[in-house]
Order: C-alpha cells, then structure tokens, then sequence
C-alpha cells in the first residue's frame, strides 16, 4: 500500500498551479507523521500545519533528482574509454562484481521472478575519500621523491535502484530521498531524547559521587579550598555542574514538552530540505594512479566531473545514474566449484600426507 502510494506521489505532475493531488499530499504527511512519531496526530491540526512545508519537500526532492545528468553507458567495453570508470573501479572485472552481486539486484530479481530486461538502469553510488601520500613528481628534468600528494579513493560500491527504465530508477530514487528528509526530522527527535537521556544519568551519578562524599570522612573546608582536588571530587564543583545540567535539563523539557513542540521540529527540519540533502557538482583532476594534480596539458591525466549528494553532518556520496546490458551480470558463484579450486595450487592436487 505504502510503495503504491510512493509511486503513484512521484509518477504525479502538479496541475497548472504547481499543486499536487490534495490525496497525495495527504498520504505524504501521513506517511511523515507515521515515521516520526504517531503521537503527533493529537497535535491540533497537525495536517494543516504540515501540508506547505510536505509539498516544499516533495517539490525539492523532484527537482534534485531530475537535476541529475542523463544515464552513463557503462560496462567492460566502455571501461577502456570512459576515465570515469578507470577511476572508479580498479579493473572491467571489479565493475561487473558491483552490478552482478548486489542485494537491491537480487531483489530486483525476486519481483520479476528472476527473468532481467536487455537493458538496466540503476543508481551507482560510493563513497570518496582523500588521503596525503608521499610520491614521485617530475619538475623539469628533475625527479623529486616523498613529495606529498593528495590520493583519491573510491569505495563502498553499490548498484541500487535496478529497474527497467531510466523513469522507474528516478522515481525510486525521490522516494528514497524523501524518506531522507523523513528519517533526518525523526533523527533530530531522538537526539532531543538522547541528549536528555544522558544529562539525566550524568546528574544521577553526580548526586551518588555528592552523596558518597558527604558520608565520608573527608568534607572539611580543605577539599573546598584546594586546587589540587580532582574537580568532580570536590563538593563544590559537583553542585555547580548539578546546576549545569539542570539549567540544560530545563531548556530541553521547554523545548520538546508538548506533541506541538514536536511537531514544531519536524515542520522545521522540512521547510528547510536543503540543509540535509542536496547535490553539489565536485571537479578532480585525477591521473592515472589517482593522485590529484593540476591542469596540466603537458600531464597525463583527466577532469573528471562527478555528482555528489549531500546527506547532512557532512555525509556525503557520489550518485552515478547508469544504464547497462544485463549481458554484463555474471554468473552466480558456484561455491563447490570454488571450494574444489582451492584444493589445487598451480593447477597441481594438493598433496597431503597419510
């Protein structure tokens, strides 16, 4: 029911006014209210106070997604001529494993009872890293070694989204970015709970510490006065951070005290999509190790243009809509087959002794 309503929300064009199906929009704010908190439909008309910001998100949503370039052609005959690839994967075998032994593939393959269309289209995503190494560089006639250089890694492949058409993967992916803007708004909830949860536990142990040192022996003015006692040992430190805790403690029940409040703070976190998801277009210059270099005419390498989708405390992954033959998947693994093989070295039996 949910994954009808999903596509049919982003299958659905606005009418002349910019305006979505009123049911749709319904259906989207209770599908937020149902992954945030269900409390919420006691909050006093929750639905109205929703509805702009829930279509502003949907909105954004579709136009980050379509704002991704067309499909990439990729496969092992177009590794030797796309640098993308080259860059991205290590060999053509390396790119056929992340299409032929994904999980969304194999999922992809129980709803269609395992029969695969000629052409696929999906959402390659990874994630890139950068580290300082020390190299090799050529200045002039001059070799110069343990120059530092920035290397460039991809990782953390994985084909999502496997469908037919070019259409289907974009609308999976709205839905999934959707849930995006759902799941930060429930994330920001729970940390409210959390951060109450630990202040709450920090202010018990400070009371038992205060407690323990009030029935000893040692709670003259000399522990008061001395510099040299450990700061959570000392009763007067103790009770100016109890009066820390309880001063935050009370700003965080002010602010999440009522459903209304709650509701607040998911009205906030999408009426402002941007903040935890957007796409930024990010430029290397890669040679063929990897290494970043300048743009250079005179050097072997490549500008490489890639799409980044922004998630948030600075989360990050590339998204590279692709298209390919399903020719390019490979063969289950035959793990007897495999087990066998590595009985044998060099193609010799491996001996064993009685």
């Amino acid at each position: 029911m949910v994954l009808r309503f999903l596509q049919s929300l982003f299958s659905a064009t606005p009418d002349p006014s910019g305006k979505f199906d009123a049911a749709l929009i319904r259906g989207a704010i209770e599908r937020v209210v149902g992954g945030t908190d269900p409390r919420l439909r006691m909050a006093s008309q929750y639905q109205k106070k929703l509805w702009t910001v829930v279509e502003r998100a949907i909105e954004y949503v579709i136009e980050l997604v379509n704002a991704l370039p067309p499909p990439v052609e990729i496969g092992t005959r177009s590794f030797t001529t796309d640098p993308r690839l080259r860059a991205l994967f290590t060999s053509p075998r390396h790119l056929q494993e992340i299409l032929s032994f994904g999980k969304d593939l194999e999922h992809y393959r129980q709803r269609t009872n395992g029969a695969l269309p000629v052409g696929l289209y999906g959402v390659l995503r990874m994630e890139r890293t950068e580290k300082t190494v020390l190299g090799i560089t050529l200045e002039g006639n001059m070799i110069r070694r343990d120059v530092p250089q920035t290397a460039v890694n991809f990782h953390q492949h994985r084909l999502m989204f496997p469908t037919g058409s070019e259409t289907k993967t974009r609308r999976d992916l709205k839905k999934r970015a959707f849930d995006h803007l759902i799941e930060t708004a429930l994330e920001r909830l729970v940390s409210v709970r959390t951060q109450k949860q630990q202040l709450e536990q920090q202010q018990r142990q400070l009371l038992q510490k205060k407690t323990k040192l009030l029935k000893g022996a040692n709670v003259g003015l000399e522990p008061l006065l001395d510099p040299n006692v450990p700061a959570m040992t000392n009763p007067v430190a103790i009770d100016r951070r109890l009066r820390e805790i309880e001063v935050e403690l009370g700003r965080l029940r002010a602010d999440s005290a009522t459903i209304d409040d709650h509701l607040a703070k998911v009205v906030a976190t999408l009426r402002e999509p941007e903040q935890y998801l957007r796409l930024e277009r990010v430029s290397l210059t890669l040679d063929h190790m990897n290494i970043k270099v300048d743009q250079d005419p005179s050097r072997n390498a490549n500008t490489l243009t890639f799409d980044e989708i922004f998630l948030g405390n600075d989360r990050r992954i590339i998204a590279l809509l692709i298209h390919f033959p399903s020719g390019e998947i490979l063969p289950p693994p035959d793990f007897f087959n495999e087990a066998n093989r590595l009985l044998y070295l060099g193609g010799q039996p491996k001996l064993t002794t009685i």
